[in-house]
């Protein structure tokens, strides 16, 4: 069973004053976690409001910024996504949306109007080093995990590839074979992006949505519990993950076809932190968290949160200034 290792995408919008044109930035972490909606300093805008929803299957953002000057504000905004690692033999991650470009099913619109953002795409390597002119000087295209990337490396005359492997930027078990299959080194860094107006004294809202990455394959068992300490998870907790162990197991019995285990738990992390640097703190921000099935259990650290529905839990916050990021799990055997 998938132990759903959701890096949530929750990769920061960027706001860079076009003129000069700031280089987009970029959000990483170990576990492909990244942040809301960021800006970079800016004197001017105010978040009026910020509605997060969280789940393990979705992100959903609506923003409201006000331009508090007497001017209007152009500026380039950007979604740079967590970068993922190529390498197949590497954690495993599974993108929402494989075969495409956009693998993430990322959406936006800006006072319910559509946007069409552009996407820029680099691949770096483990230390920063960008290496997408060599790779795409060679035919290939970065993101590795499109359709017909190994048709297309193989077809590759012999001395590009071997260029390629003597770079160390793809690696083969048997290199001499046409057959074989070849491995990317680097890590594809995507970026969605497109130019904002601001309108002086206006606020406009900004929305948009996507589908968190999820890695790994695992199965989970109580020796594992001291594993989610940093999730807060308590006896009640505890007790509440036994109830599945208990559930799948008598599952099971019932029908031998079905899994007695329960997988690791979805874990999502959302990095708030990153973005507290537009003017002021966020007027009113509206958390909702949803553990997505009611059997299931949500252990996160985060006092105030409130339970509201089957699967909701829900936490409002007045001018508030982010001082820590928001990271949960959600045990669900099914």
């Amino acid at each position: 069973m998938k132990a759903n290792v959701v890096t949530a995408l929750i990769a920061p919008f960027v706001f860079a004053t076009m003129v000069p044109t700031s280089v987009l930035a970029n959000d990483t972490s170990a576990v492909l976690g990244a942040g809301g909606l960021e800006l970079t300093t800016s004197k001017d805008i105010v978040m009026a409001s910020e509605d997060l929803y969280l789940s393990a299957s979705q992100i959903r953002v609506r923003y409201a910024f006000r331009n508090e000057s007497d001017r209007d504000i152009t500026t380039r905004v950007a979604f740079p996504l967590p970068e993922v690692d190529q390498n197949e033999g590497s954690e495993m991650v599974f993108l929402p949306a494989e075969d495409q470009e956009n693998f993430v099913d990322f959406h936006v619109t800006v006072d319910g109007r559509p946007v069409q953002p552009k996407l820029e795409q680099k691949a770096v390597t483990g230390d920063g080093a960008d290496v997408t002119a060599a790779i795409t000087k060679a035919g290939l295209p970065v993101n590795a995990q499109l359709p017909g990337w190994q048709e297309k490396t193989r077809a590759l005359p012999h001395e590009v590839r071997q260029h390629l492997i003597k770079q160390r930027l793809i690696e083969a078990d048997d290199p001499g074979n046409r057959s074989a299959d070849f491995d990317p080194t680097w890590k594809l860094r995507a970026t969605f992006h497109w130019e904002q107006t601001f309108p002086a004294g206006k606020t406009i809202t900004v929305e948009h949505r996507y589908k968190p990455i999820t890695g790994g394959v695992s199965s989970f068992d109580e020796s594992q519990f001291n594993d989610y300490k940093s999730y807060c998870l308590d006896n009640q907790g505890k007790a509440g993950v036994r109830r599945l162990m208990k559930q799948a197991q008598a599952a099971a019995q019932a029908d031998p076809q079905r899994n007695p285990n329960i997988g690791g738990p979805s874990e999502v992390e959302y990095i708030l932190t990153t973005g507290a640097n537009w003017k002021g703190p966020i007027g009113d921000f509206h958390l909702t968290i949803d553990k997505g099935d009611p059997n299931a259990v949500l252990t996160l650290c985060l006092s105030g949160l409130k339970k509201t529905g089957p699967t909701a839990f829900e936490l409002r916050r007045m001018n508030f200034t982010p001082k820590e990021d928001i990271r949960f799990a959600v045990f669900d055997w099914r």
